[in-house]
């Protein structure tokens, strides 16, 4: 039991710091690293950009309840009236 818990700490820090070694981040001079700690163009540090018309939530046309948005037979939430 102990052999387990500890290997699964270890899986866990080791996601933790791989995943921070391998982010693109910008410095203190506002300039982008790439994740090999070069300089990048400004387009590697930021994020991807969401669609602005796409629905953040979606319903099933006939029972009216969440669905995902790429379903069949789905329609975007209505927003709510100010």
């Amino acid at each position: 039991m102990r052999q387990t818990l500890a290997a699964i700490m270890f899986v866990a820090a080791a996601s933790l710091l791989s995943g921070s070694a391998l982010a693109q981040k910008i410095d203190a001079n506002g300039r982008c690293h790439g994740a090999d700690g070069k300089f990048a163009k400004m387009e590697v540090c930021k994020p991807p950009e969401k669609a602005a018309d796409a629905p953040k939530q979606c319903r099933d046309k006939t029972s009216k309840k969440f669905a995902k948005c790429d379903a069949p037979n789905t329609e975007p939430v209505p927003a709510k009236a100010k």
